[in-house]
């Protein structure tokens, strides 16, 4: 006990904080651990398959940055690269040394309401808002929402709005100190680690910094060097994301790729106020009674308090824009049809909520710290019971959510979402088995999913992709009706023709790029025929064998930067086709056929690759040193 009170009460408090949401992030995956089950959610496979092709390369020592050899069914396909680098790489780590699918679900799970709970804890503190509310904004961000979306659908998107708060917080602190130092090191450091994790929520977190920078720069004595500041920032973020960035300009500057799914009607995929349940990630865009009210009552404060600083406005603001952008009040289905673009890597309005959460919670917090020191202990104590209950709810639901789709696990149909997947087992037993085992890579062989994103597709098929995706397809249908030769006997007028859309409908699923990816990918793999193996120096080595001489297309595709050599001899773009979506052609011998595949980048790529590491380890380098020199470590040193 004495040695408890020599502690500062500051850090015992700041240390109550942090077990409390290190508690609360255990208790969000108790109901899986205690259900013993793995859940496979609508992303989980596509996710799975990034860490695994990590993991395989940790385990063989056997690297490929950008070419997939052991994930995504062997094809050679680019997405780490392309998709949260570093992140895939950390998590791909975690897998191996978990074991285990069903544990690393569960340390992901913690980790990621770990993350969540302590970045929306520093922002809410940055903002100026006592103690005990930034935690309950914190505990309600980790609990509602995108976060737990990881935990119950996999989508990646939780990653990003657990990491968003750390950018923001430097924001905050910029707008309430602007004749301050900008928080260099936080803010370049925070802003990398995001887009090593999830480019997109970067994006959108920079567009919510802008009010904090415009308004600090207007209040700000030393605009230059709030200027040089921020530019120094940007430079050590492009200089930590240099593999980002430099692979990004390689890949989508010397191929035609093929964007992620756009949703048919984006307007769909939006946030609501609503007095139920909370939404789950991108299909549940219902915010639920307690940040409906939060929300609501914060907006009415602002509005209506004669008092109200400017930290208050600006937060409220900006998280109201972009909870307007969130929502069905902005045309999404009309700017998607002129900017295809948006529906393809925004995907879903409802990923403006995180931001829109993290604001307005952090309002709020503000706001009730200034009010309820001039309230009656009566007064308080009803906050205090109103803000429990919050809690209660929300913490009900996010355990009730885990536990019933966990539940999912023992019920015959096992998986989440069975669109575009493709079984190999006899019967879902073995599948559950599989997942349950040491062998990681067994059920990602007996449960495949086709997903093309970021496929190259060859010049001559951009136009035809584009002309028949099936958002093209499915906005241009025409309303067909019954012909006198379509019409039943003794039918009077016209009636809508079932026969003929059932058509149209064939039509658009059959151009779908995930049914040619079945077919011309997950199809072949399947049937024997093609042995596959990784070979050293991050090849991909495709063997089969064959009857006759002549064209054959192999299950696996081909970049504008991947070596192609056929039974030892290097191809030329001109010695094969590629399809649709870049599925190789090859002229095949009579007898025993080797295709080897791997990427090679250009030596521009190759030296922003090799640096990126370097620049981290001096990035983390000098910011120990400046905290330990904040602290006076070398004085103290000098001083002996």
């Amino acid at each position: 006990m004495n040695v408890l009170r020599k502690i500062p009460r500051v850090w015992r408090d700041e240390a109550v904080a942090a077990g409390v949401i290190i508690l609360v992030a255990i208790l969000t995956v108790l109901p899986q651990y205690l259900n013993h089950s793995l859940i496979v959610g609508m992303d989980a496979l596509f996710h799975f398959n990034r860490f695994y092709d990590v993991a395989q390369q940790i385990t063989h020592h056997n690297f490929s940055y950008f070419q997939s050899n052991y994930g995504f069914q062997q094809t050679g396909r680019i997405v780490n690269a392309l998709y949260g680098p570093y992140l895939a790489y950390g998590l791909g780590w975690l897998l191996l040394h978990a074991g285990s699918w069903i544990r690393f679900e569960l340390f992901s799970g913690v980790l990621i309401e770990m993350l969540a709970g302590f970045g929306a804890y520093i922002l809410v503190r940055v903002a100026g808002s006592r103690r005990r509310y930034a935690l309950v904004a914190s505990l309600i961000f980790m609990l509602t929402g995108w976060v737990p979306a990881w935990l119950t659908t996999q989508e990646f998107m939780g990653w990003g709005a657990a990491l968003s708060p750390f950018v923001l917080a430097c924001g905050v602190y910029m707008l309430r100190h602007p004749d301050k130092h900008v928080p260099i090191w936080a803010l370049a450091g925070s802003a990398a680690m995001l887009v090593q994790t999830h480019a997109l929520s970067l994006v959108i977190v920079a567009v919510a910094m802008v009010p904090f920078v415009v308004v600090t720069f207007w209040r700000t004595q030393h605009k230059l060097r709030l200027v040089l500041e921020l530019l120094a920032s940007i430079v050590i973020v492009l200089l930590l994301t240099a593999n980002v960035w430099g692979a990004m300009l390689e890949v989508f500057g010397s191929n035609h790729v093929l964007a992620p799914y756009m949703p048919l009607n984006s307007g769909t995929y939006t946030s609501k106020l609503s007095l139920g349940n909370y939404g789950r990630g991108t299909l549940g865009g219902s915010l639920g009674l307690v940040c409906t009210v939060a929300f609501i009552a914060q907006i009415a404060a602002v509005v209506l308090r004669r008092k109200r600083s400017q930290t208050d406005i600006i937060l409220t603001a900006t998280g109201a824009f972009f909870l307007v952008l969130s929502s069905a009040l902005i045309p999404w289905n009309t700017i998607v049809a002129q900017h295809n673009i948006v529906g393809s890597y925004l995907q879903f309005p409802s990923r403006f909520a995180p931001v829109a959460t993290l604001l307005l919670l952090a309002g709020l917090a503000r706001t009730l710290s200034a009010v309820t020191p001039a309230l009656t202990v009566n007064g308080r104590k009803v906050v205090a019971g109103i803000l429990a209950f919050a809690l209660v709810l929300v913490g009900y639901q996010t355990l009730s959510d885990v536990g019933r789709i966990a539940d999912e696990w023992n019920k015959p149909k096992l998986l989440q979402s069975t669109s575009s997947v493709t079984l190999q087992a006899t019967d879902m037993t073995e599948i559950r088995t599989a997942f349950t085992g040491t062998d990681l890579g067994l059920p990602l062989q007996m449960v495949t999913k086709a997903t093309p994103d970021y496929l190259p597709v060859p010049a001559a098929s951009v136009d035809w992709l584009q002309n028949n995706s099936q958002y093209a397809l499915y906005h241009n249908q025409t309303v067909l009706v019954t012909t006198p030769e379509t019409a039943a006997k003794g039918q009077i007028g016209n009636k809508i023709d079932a026969n003929a859309y059932a058509e149209q409908a064939q039509t658009i699923n059959d151009a779908s790029p995930y049914v040619i990816y079945y077919d011309q990918i997950v199809a072949k793999n399947v049937d024997g025929k093609f042995t596959k193996r990784a070979g050293s120096n991050g090849r991909l080595i495709i063997s089969w064998d064959a009857k006759h001489k002549g064209e054959i297309q192999v299950p696996a595709v081909a970049y504008a930067h991947t070596q192609v050599r056929l039974n030892g001899r290097r191809l030329d773009a001109s010695d094969y086709a590629r399809t649709d979506i870049g599925a190789l052609i090859v002229h095949q011998k009579a007898g025993r056929n080797t295709l080897t595949l791997r990427y090679v980048p250009s030596r521009r790529t190759t030296m922003l690759l090799a640096a990126t590491p370097w620049m981290w380890a001096v990035f983390a380098v000098s910011g120990l040193v400046g905290v330990l020199t904040a602290h006076g470590f070398f004085r103290k040193r000098v001083d002996k």
